[in-house]
């Protein structure tokens, strides 16, 4: 009896994370797709420095199909001035959707030789999975998601 439910508890938990893997999977080949298409690029670009030494250029992009948001960047190039110390770093978010629904968003930072990169998956206005490293990673992928509604709440109207 032990071992019918062993072993139809490891049958469950692999089929969940099968299901997972599947699901991302599917995620990847929309955010391919995303990628690849040729629907046009909107683009625009917004210059802050401030008298405090800090310069920042962000660029924005999106693309659209009809009334539906497919992809939203995010692009920061900022340099910052401290005691005649200049410091770069170019950091961005990549917002992904299915049908006006969050489904990926992938983030980097570069500062010097170092970069960092992480992606979050959701489905169904839930996260599903984070390739971060950390016990924060729910937080930000909430923040994300908020973030997200309110990009969408703004674009689409």
């Amino acid at each position: 009896m032990k071992t019918t439910l062993t072993i139809i508890f490891i049958l469950a938990v692999s089929g969940v994370y099968a299901q997972d893997t599947l699901k991302i999977r599917q995620i990847d080949a929309l955010v391919s797709a995303i990628n690849n298409s040729p629907l046009p690029v909107k683009r625009d670009t917004l210059i802050q420095n401030a008298p405090t030494g800090l310069k920042m250029t962000t660029y924005l992009s999106m693309i659209m199909d009809g009334g539906e948001l497919l992809k939203y960047v995010n692009h920061v190039n900022m340099t910052m001035q401290e005691k005649n110390v200049s410091r770069k770093m170019t950091a961005a978010n990549t917002f992904y959707y299915n049908h006006n629904k969050l489904i990926k968003v992938e983030e980097y930072m570069i500062e010097g030789d170092e970069k960092t990169t992480f992606s979050w998956y959701y489905s169904d206005d839930k996260p599903l999975y984070a390739t971060v490293p950390s016990e924060k990673a729910g937080d930000r992928a909430t923040v994300l998601l908020a973030m997200s509604k309110a990009m969408l709440k703004a674009i689409i109207k």
